[in-house]
């Protein structure tokens, strides 16, 4: 019985490498994920969509970098969109990180008088 189940949970559990591929296909070579679905054998189109997803996040938090385009992606205008969509909104999220960590800063050094920010003209030892 053991055996059975050990075969179940690793029929569905694929390498980051596949997953990675398969999100690196729809991105940008434009297929789409129930054909991936179906050629991989993965159980459900909703897992591949999840597996874009991640891949999308790691993009924006810049984990990933973006590969080239090719001439075809060059030009689709839906791809161009996309594309230049995505530092767009990683660079947004940055900048309300730097505000939050100021406004963090401020706080401490402001209510609860912790000193975190070097002062100028301070010497070192």
């Amino acid at each position: 019985m053991e055996d059975h189940i050990r075969e179940l949970l690793s029929r569905y559990q694929y390498s980051d490498e596949v997953k990675e591929a398969a999100a690196f296909r729809v991105l940008f070579g434009g297929e789409d994920a129930k054909q991936i679905m179906q050629e991989l054998g993965i159980h459900s189109v909703k897992t591949v969509h999840h597996w874009v997803a991640d891949y999308q996040q790691k993009i924006e938090q810049g984990l990933i970098s973006l590969p080239p385009m090719n001439e075809k992606q060059k030009q689709n205008p839906g791809s161009l969109k996309q594309r230049n969509k995505q530092p767009g909104k990683a660079l947004e999220e940055a900048n309300l990180m730097i505000l939050a960590l100021h406004t963090m800063i401020e706080m401490a050094e402001k209510d609860l008088m912790i000193p975190i920010r070097k002062k100028s003209g301070t010497r070192r030892s």
